[in-house]
């Protein structure tokens, strides 16, 4: 399990959501940045009057007296901001490492606001569709209004992503680590070999969905589930030629191919079709040349490179 403070949106308000009728709780999050900042514009944490953090807001340096200001905000029921300014050095206040000008703003939850509409983030998550968040807020008056996918332009409006999405093939012991490193980011993780002795529940126990599925049925999952990549690691040139050609017109964004270019290209000659009849973006080798040959090296090497992908970086 994700400790609370690694939390991406979609965790942290699934956790408030199986916890916020037993306490009360505040929004911390960033109206605005100047310079360097851990996290961005729209960034938020949640907070409840026992001190309880779901999400930071930074790289620990301000978690300490954010829970203090969102305790303060929930006792007295009222919107606050406050500036923390890390472009003195010789202010060791909350010692800053970011040298940035970053405002929170400190919001109630509560039914008069309707919670900010963040259930009905969460139901958009949920079905893996993108949210246009939106606030506009008034502290002198002590109000303020959410949006949902609206066209009205707030103060503040910020796209809340889904969940990214891998669908690993084959199950063998070396796609333990790319699960594994996949969900300590966060991500949705699938994986998929129709073989008895691979993909061992025992084996794959933080994955989300293992898959016994015909190959057939591969890219019809891959669209209904909104996969964003996948990698395929069988070690069978016949199962990962037979995957590929299944996912060859999903909307799947990148498809990578364990192993060297020589056997990328037998692949994508076994699996009967030219590179220009194939939707998503496929590449070979799998993942960053980072070095390292042992599995979980090669696994960090395949994650790092659809993080780079996802968050659109290049690599």
């Amino acid at each position: 399990m994700q400790s609370a403070n690694t939390l991406d949106t979609h965790d942290v308000l699934s956790a408030w959501q199986n916890h916020h009728s037993k306490s009360i709780w505040a929004m911390a999050i960033i109206v605005d940045c100047q310079g360097h900042s851990y996290r961005k514009r729209g960034a938020f944490t949640l907070i409840n009057q026992e001190g309880e953090q779901l999400g930071v807001l930074s790289g620990g340096c301000l978690e300490a007296d954010i829970r203090l200001m969102a305790r303060k905000c929930l006792s007295l029921q009222k919107i606050m901001t406050k500036e923390y300014d890390g472009t003195d050095e010789n202010d060791a206040s909350y010692q800053m490492g970011c040298g940035g000008i970053v405002w929170i703003k400190f919001i109630p939850l509560n039914e008069h606001n309707n919670y900010l509409n963040l259930r009905e983030v969460l139901h958009q998550l949920e079905q893996r569709e993108n949210v246009i968040y939106g606030l506009d807020y008034n502290t002198q008056e002590n109000s303020i209004c959410s949006y949902v996918n609206s066209h009205h332009q707030a103060q503040l409006n910020v796209e809340i992503m889904p969940k990214v999405h891998l669908l690993i093939c084959g199950g063998g012991k070396d796609a333990t680590p790319v699960c594994d490193f996949a969900k300590q980011l966060g991500w949705q993780v699938s994986v998929w070999d129709p073989r008895a002795a691979y993909a061992n529940k025992n084996d794959f126990i933080n994955a989300d969905t293992i898959i016994k599925l015909s190959h057939t049925k591969l890219g019809h999952y891959a669209n209904t589930q909104k996969v964003n990549f996948s990698v395929l690691m069988s070690h069978s040139l016949e199962l990962d030629a037979l995957a590929l050609a299944s996912l060859a017109n999903s909307d799947i964004k990148h498809i990578a191919l364990l192993g060297p270019k020589k056997r990328f290209n037998e692949v994508v000659v076994k699996c009967a079709l030219e590179t220009s009849a194939i939707k998503p973006i496929i590449s070979g080798p799998a993942g960053l040349d980072i070095g390292g040959e042992l599995p979980t090296s090669i696994a960090l090497s395949i994650v790092a490179k659809f993080h780079a992908i996802a968050f659109n970086k290049p690599s």
